[in-house]
């Protein structure tokens, strides 16, 4: 990375299948900096989780089902961040469509290695790859495609390989179970840390040479 600024760093989210549905949405905050990712409609996408009307946070949970809509005022938006629902907008607001776009919401950025999502607040910088190496995004991509199924909560043991790229720490043990936990990322409280365990599809990984090299 070019700057150690937590805003323009990348930080694991959460998995591409909690984000599968329409409508689901995972949020995290970077420093002062709220976001949300979200499924809109089959796009997943990822914003500055503050409406730009009366700049509430649009929604209060670490995960959740529900649109993209403050529940403040009740403006919703589109997947390009654009307002579109605006109660009594014909009364009170009476934005036509250059309005309405100058007040979409903040884009975030999003990236994906293998299952595993990761966000970014800045808009311009390295890629996920660049930042996490070439080598590491390989492997860390490997691994989140071998292990979909997820299991009861175990705890690491001595043998257990231990893998680190930005906020996500990665126990993978000999038999094939796979713990991930991300940390919150700096300024954000414990809710939005998430540990899970994971295992492969078929029968367990018992030999290092069937694991992701």
């Amino acid at each position: 990375m070019t700057n150690g600024s937590p805003e323009n760093r990348w930080f694991h989210l959460c998995m591409a299948e909690d984000l599968a549905s329409p409508n689901a949405f995972v949020t995290t905050r970077v420093g002062a900096v709220p976001l949300v990712a979200q499924n809109i409609k089959g796009r997943v996408v990822a914003f500055r989780n503050v409406c730009t009307h009366r700049f509430a946070v649009i929604h209060g949970e670490p995960s959740g089902c529900g649109p993209l809509r403050c529940p403040y005022h009740g403006w919703s938006f589109d997947a390009d961040g654009v307002p579109v629902g605006l109660p009594f907008n014909p009364t009170d607001f009476q934005l036509e469509a250059e309005g309405r776009r100058r007040l979409a919401l903040h884009p975030a950025s999003l990236a994906r290695c293998g299952r595993l999502v990761f966000v970014r607040v800045a808009s311009d910088g390295p890629s996920l790859e660049e930042e996490l190496g070439s080598g590491l995004f390989a492997r860390l991509a490997a691994l989140s495609d071998a292990f979909p199924r997820r299991g009861d909560a175990v705890e690491p043991e001595d043998d257990w390989e231990t893998i680190e790229a930005a906020n996500l720490r990665l126990h993978l043990a000999p038999n094939g179970a796979l713990l991930l936990h991300s940390a919150a990322p700096p300024g954000a409280d414990r809710r939005f840390s998430r540990t899970v365990t994971f295992h492969p599809a078929t029968t367990p990984i018992t030999t290092d040479a069937e694991l992701p090299a």
